[in-house]
């Protein structure tokens, strides 16, 4: 697994054990080699994905799983592959997409439940409204993810000198 998908997977881990500090809804996380994790809560269990940037696998991932989530870097390309595939996303009623950014100064992260917010959601204003969301995190790619995570890399070469 490379540096930028591993660091995504720990941030995440971070993020959720912190909201969770108060519910303390979560019992156990389980994290393999990869890039997936399985987060068991004590009413049900949610197999994550870090995919930066999606695409139609997404959709593979989400059917063989009852509870999945995916964690997707906030950008427009992203935000684009929401919109155009909204319907089909909207068809499993248990996915949730975790949008972030940990180097962002406002917020780290919006949440999205495709098949919840269909229900509520204005068709005619969708793309509207997922850009409103987008906006509380600053956008970011995987090159500047990667980008961001070199200078770190540098410093702890220099230090073990």
């Amino acid at each position: 697994m490379n540096e930028a998908i591993s660091f995504l997977k720990e941030w995440f881990i971070r993020f959720l054990q912190n909201r969770d500090l108060v519910r303390r809804n979560i019992v156990s996380i389980d994290s393999n080699e990869g890039p997936e994790l399985k987060v068991n809560y004590r009413d049900k269990a949610v197999n994550f994905s870090i995919v930066p940037d999606l695409d139609g696998s997404i959709f593979e991932k989400a059917c063989n799983k009852e509870d999945s989530g995916f964690v997707i870097l906030n950008n427009d390309q992203n935000l684009k592959f929401v919109h155009i595939n909204w319907k089909k996303l909207a068809e499993n009623k248990s996915m949730v997409l975790y949008f972030i950014n940990p180097f962002s100064n406002t917020d780290k992260a919006w949440i999205l439940y495709p098949g919840v917010h269909d229900k509520i959601c204005d068709k005619s204003s969708l793309e509207t409204g997922l850009k409103a969301m987008a906006e509380m995190v600053e956008p970011i790619n995987y090159e500047k993810v990667a980008e961001r995570l070199t200078p770190r890399k540098q410093a702890s070469a220099q230090q073990s000198r």
